[in-house]
């Protein structure tokens, strides 16, 4: 065994998978540890490799990560019911708390630390890892449409014309009603 210094992670790492890395281990690079991304993201069904770049760095009691990420995906209109292609663009960056995991609190316990002042929600285990993948999941998935609209020239569903010729049967003890 060696005790040479670890090396630092200035440059991309190319061609390697995104998978956890121990927090420890980022500790000990001062450049942080950067990746070039072109993979599928378990959980993400894309057409297409998700390309970008990821930034991590240890920052004491935070994990700062920058990344950007794209792909596109298939959706099915809620409209149509046709499938349509929809890129996804993520760009953010985020600080990520690492520390002692909080003990279990009552409900108003919970509420009053949810309102902390430092903006840092997410906490991580410093025994325990990072993981790129799921990071760049979570950015691309948060980017999902709630509604999917195939566009401005989407059919939407069968409509029914303002004349009644396309009336169902089933609603023509209604007509009798009309004044």
């Amino acid at each position: 065994m060696s005790n040479s210094p670890q090396p630092e992670h200035s440059e991309p790492l190319v061609g390697e998978r995104l998978r956890p890395v121990p927090l420890s281990d980022l500790r000990h690079l001062e450049a942080g540890r950067h990746w070039q991304i072109d993979q599928t993201i378990e959980g993400l069904a894309s057409l297409t490799p998700v390309r970008g770049q990821l930034h991590v760095s240890h920052r004491g009691n935070m994990l700062e990560v920058v990344g950007k990420a794209e792909t596109i995906v298939t959706l099915c209109c809620d409209r149509c019911l046709q499938h349509f292609n929809h890129p996804l663009r993520a760009s953010n960056q985020e600080m990520l708390w690492i520390g002692e995991p909080a003990p279990i609190q009552s409900d108003s316990m919970a509420i009053e630390s949810e309102a902390d002042d430092s903006g840092l929600m997410e906490q991580l285990d410093p025994r325990g890892n990072f993981d790129p993948e799921h990071w760049v999941f979570e950015q691309l998935n948060l980017l999902l449409p709630i509604v999917n609209h195939c566009g401005k020239d989407c059919p939407g569903p069968a409509t029914w014309s303002s004349d009644g010729a396309g009336i169902d049967s089933r609603w023509s003890a209604l007509q009798g009603l009309n004044p």
